[in-house]
């Protein structure tokens, strides 16, 4: 496509928003930020994420990418609680620090409808955003039928070049990038297109490694050579399935496509809260994994979370998630330094006092060069209480259900501890009512059939296939609960 005359959208202002920071040869810790407010019980576990403010997300997030550009016919972005100058402004402020902003397009929810025709029309409107708000970049996060929506997969790389060509001819560099749900990177999957269209135009493709359920990888040399079917939402084996899904994906094996090891990002969510499946209970999977990939010389780019907002949250027992995911994290982003300064993780977490609805957790203090002032417990990823003890009682549970619990110390610094190993618990109780049996995901439900589902018991409303999102808890229209719990 010929050179086209941008240059009547060109901003006045010259600020720091004008910047484009470089993130070439760089790691990077991506969020999602989310340009709406938090409502009530947002999360998939009831909690609610946090109203943060754009300059407010942790610097260890040296990219941040702003959720959504979306709309009937040219898609667009408007700040929702903030004037134009104002949003501007804090971009500027990241900007300064070397942090790149990018608007992301899409989001699971929306109708993005492009036709052959809307290049020009579409390269204008990311072109204007980029001159009134200092954006950097552009993420595509097309989801479900609007990856391959009526002329979406030529009309958008098409665009994008034009606008990455024209600020190549300014000095600057506009990012490009792409956040696809994993199993659209098989062969032959819905966003080969885009890759194979901005070949040599893309940044870097963080794919979600989250809502996914049972979607998985098969690993022909797993399991002594017999072959293993590793899942996203199979806990036991999560290390495996970040190396062996991510080493597949950079190398173009196992039925996936290939996709530069310095150009990958790995997706996941925040928290419990911020994903239907794919949290990381334990992160030494995280860090094990990264590990592995580095010794077989795939060292990759980083890390993206949904999101930010979800970072900051807190969980529906309003304990705060305190910036988990970039504790966690940023370290293992950013480079070791500073990890020998947070306290040391408990150890010897153990059980006791277990019954129906209740037992006590208790662990070793941790050390560091700091007092220790708190210990957070986490149960099934989720923090549930904070403490200067070190012991803790948890209430309120399911009899004859399994729990996975961590804990770990926060000094006076604000310094949170690596994980501590984590525990599995089973609270007592009897066995399941042969007419209610446990809720199975992929399953197909018939009118009038019982389960249980976290200690309560449904019967189902509507003829369905179960998966993740819907739990009998949530999917109300499918499902009737019939008793509060078994043994009440």
């Amino acid at each position: 496509m010929p050179k086209i005359d941008f240059s009547l959208l060109k901003s006045k202002v010259s600020d720091s928003a004008s910047l484009m920071p470089s993130i070439a040869n760089k790691k990077i810790l991506m969020g999602f930020w989310h340009n709406w407010p938090a409502g009530h019980s947002d999360g998939y576990q009831g909690g609610q994420f946090s109203n943060l403010e754009l300059v407010d997300v942790p610097q260890d997030y040296n990219v941040v990418a702003v959720a959504f550009m979306k709309g009937e016919g040219i898609p667009t972005f408007k700040p929702h609680n903030l004037s134009d100058e104002e949003f501007r402004r804090q971009v500027g402020v990241l900007n300064s620090q070397e942090r790149a902003v990018l608007i992301s397009l899409g989001g699971a929810d929306a109708h993005i409808e492009l036709h052959i025709g809307d290049e020009l029309p579409l390269a204008n409107e990311i072109i204007r955003l980029v001159e009134t708000y200092g954006f950097d970049g552009l993420d595509i996060d097309l989801e479900q039928s609007a990856i391959d929506f009526a002329d979406n997969k030529t009309v958008l790389p098409a665009a994008l070049k034009l606008v990455k060509d024209h600020y190549k001819d300014e000095g600057k560099h506009f990012i490009i990038s792409m956040a696809p749900e994993f199993p659209y990177l098989n062969l032959g999957g819905k966003y080969i297109d885009y890759i194979q269209a901005l070949e040599g135009y893309y940044d870097f493709i963080a794919p979600q490694y989250y809502n996914q359920g049972g979607d998985g990888i098969w690993v022909p040399e797993a399991n002594g050579g017999q072959g293993a079917w590793i899942a996203q939402n199979n806990d036991a084996m999560k290390e495996d399935f970040l190396y062996y899904l991510t080493e597949s994906l950079v190398t173009g094996t196992r039925n996936y496509t290939a996709i530069p090891a310095d150009k990958f990002v790995i997706g996941l969510p925040a928290n419990v809260d911020a994903a239907a499946t794919g949290y990381v209970i334990d992160p030494a999977a995280v860090v094990n994994a990264f590990k592995r990939l580095d010794s077989a010389g795939h060292s990759i780019k980083g890390l993206m979370t949904w999101s930010t907002n979800w970072d900051d949250g807190v969980s529906r027992n309003n304990v705060p998630y305190g910036g988990e995911f970039y504790n966690r994290y940023a370290p293992l982003i950013h480079g070791e330094t500073g990890i020998g300064d947070r306290p040391t993780a408990p150890s010897s977490l153990s059980s006791a006092s277990v019954t129906e609805t209740s037992m006590t957790l208790s662990w070793r203090a941790s050390t560091g060069p700091r007092p220790i002032e708190t210990y957070t417990l986490y149960r099934n990823g989720a923090p549930i209480g904070h403490t200067a003890s070190l012991t803790l009682e948890d209430s309120g549970l399911t009899p004859n259900t399994q729990y996975s619990y961590f804990v770990a110390a926060t000094d006076s610094s604000g310094k949170e501890s690596l994980p501590s190993k984590s525990l599995s618990v089973r609270t007592v109780g009897d066995i399941t009512d042969p007419e209610y049996p446990e809720w199975q995901l992929n399953h197909r439900y018939s009118e009038k059939d019982g389960v249980t589902y976290e200690g309560n018991m449904y019967l189902c409303l509507q003829e369905h296939t179960s998966n993740s999102g819907w739990t009998p808890p949530v999917a109300f229209t499918l499902w009737s609960k019939v008793a509060l719990k078994r043994h009440a």
